[in-house]
């Protein structure tokens, strides 16, 4: 199931290839403009905008993008505008003809692919790139893994539900004689069998060897192949059982750790964003305990966004309305809706729709945001908004809070004075007192003692 959200009332066209020819124009480009675009359009829809861009400018929609975008942007971009197979055959083709060649990624796309998208890749890769698939296999492949890659692309296998129950045995008997029972390992037979049963056939191959001997399916080829031949058995058999599952995985090894794989990060948002993303999210809480919040931090960190006074009034009505239909409207929440509009709009904007969503529907966001959603993922939430209208009113609550009752939340104290002395702080001691009535100054001495409150004093400044 697909997670690109299209908007209700869509632009045609040609107007989108008008919007995205000024999103070039000047000093830049204006990068969230394009996404704003191009992320929410269909295969359909964005070769259509391909067309109307060549017609209406005499240059390729591709070419520019590739000028004007830069780093991972331009990256995911350049993959996102194709059509589901053309990007697959595109990624093939860059990871077995790049300057490193890739033959995980190659596999991992080959691998995880149904027998009908495998022979609509196939006829593009030739199209497009002027050689076939098998040759570039070939070439950059070796051993088994190649043996297997190439019957892979080649053997056709049946897609529906039903099973050859008498295959199923003598399949999973063949295997444990071609591995574990025997010293050394037949590998043809892997290669046979891997290449030419369907994926329910496999699954319940996998099921009878484990009744018989065991064992599973996943640890005997972990047993008796290695490198890239056990990479590409592993790949087939874990889409065979629930490919959400094994791109979740993927996901996951890609951003654990310090730093990013970007590469595959990239590919596999993109490539599965119109096929099954929302298996992959579910597969992926399940498995990790991510949350909502975390997909809005995500979003935030990674989208740039516009910091200017102008507003795009027509944005503004259509975000306005696209928030109350995700949220108030209907039974449940949209939460993709709110993640997409507040981690993309720029404080002006958003306090803009603040004022539109009031001005139709006689409520504020902020209501709106407490009714329909919870816990951190509505902090989250509130925090951009409200830093969106006034940074230091919602910092001077923030310190408000941590001093009122018994005791005092030391931590956000600390973190509020430390991070905002150098940036804002006038501001949210102007706030604090025209909402408490005395001053941030007096608030903190109070509520604290030593050369603590001296260094806190010190970085709040004088009270006047």
């Amino acid at each position: 199931m697909s997670t690109v959200t299209i908007p209700p009332v869509l632009t045609s066209p040609r107007d989108d290839a008008m919007h995205l020819h000024r999103a070039f124009k000047g000093f830049g480009c204006d990068t969230e403009a394009i996404i704003n675009i191009l992320a929410h359009r269909d295969a359909t829809q964005r070769a259509l905008i391909q067309q109307e861009y060549r017609a209406m400018y005499s240059e390729d929609l591709n070419k520019r993008l590739s000028s004007e975008l830069s780093n991972n942007v331009k990256k995911a971009v350049l993959l996102w505008v194709h059509d589901p197979a053309t990007r697959d055959a595109t990624i093939v083709r860059q990871a077995l003809s790049g300057d490193i060649v890739d033959l995980k990624a190659a596999t991992e796309v080959i691998c995880s692919r149904t027998p009908s998208q495998i022979q609509q890749i196939k006829q593009i890769y030739f199209s497009k790139f002027g050689t076939y698939l098998e040759h570039d296999i070939e070439y950059q492949a070796s051993g088994d893994h190649k043996k297997l890659l190439l019957a892979y692309l080649s053997t056709p296998r049946y897609e529906g539900p039903e099973v050859d129950k008498l295959m199923v045995e003598k399949d999973a008997k063949a295997l444990f004689k071609a591995g574990e029972k025997k010293l050394g390992t037949d590998e043809n037979t892997f290669i046979h069998i891997f290449s030419g049963r369907s994926r329910a056939q496999l699954v319940a191959v996998d099921s009878a060897y484990h009744n018989f001997y065991g064992n599973s399916l996943k640890k005997a080829v972990k047993k008796e192949t290695s490198g890239n031949f056990e990479f590409a058995l592993l790949t087939i058999l874990q889409c065979a059982h629930n490919p959400g599952k094994y791109f979740a995985k993927v996901l996951h090894n890609a951003m654990k750790g310090l730093g990013t794989n970007d590469t595959t990060l990239i590919r596999i948002v993109v490539t599965r964003a119109e096929i099954d993303m929302q298996y992959i999210k579910a597969e992926y809480q399940k498995k990790y305990g991510k949350t909502l919040n975390d997909a809005l931090l995500l979003a935030y960190l990674s989208t740039p966004r516009y910091e200017g006074p102008e507003v795009d009034k027509l944005m503004v009505e259509k975000d306005a309305k696209a928030l109350f239909k995700a949220g108030e409207k209907k039974l449940g929440t949209d939460e993709n809706t709110f993640i997409h509009i507040f981690s993309g709009r720029s404080r002006a904007q958003l306090v803009a729709v603040d004022s539109a969503y009031h001005n139709f529907y006689g409520n504020s966001l902020k209501k709106a945001i407490k009714k329909e959603t919870s816990g951190n993922f509505e902090f989250a939430l509130l925090t951009i908004l409200q830093c969106a209208h006034n940074p230091g009113k919602y910092f001077a609550k923030v310190l408000h809070n941590a001093m009122k009752g018994l005791g005092t939340n030391d931590t956000t104290l600390i973190r509020i004075v430390v991070t905002r002395a150098e940036i804002d702080m006038q501001y949210i001691k102007a706030e604090y007192q025209k909402k408490y009535g005395k001053t941030l100054n007096d608030a903190v001495r109070s509520e604290t003692s030593g050369h603590y409150r001296a260094f806190l004093l010190a970085l709040l400044g004088p009270s006047h």
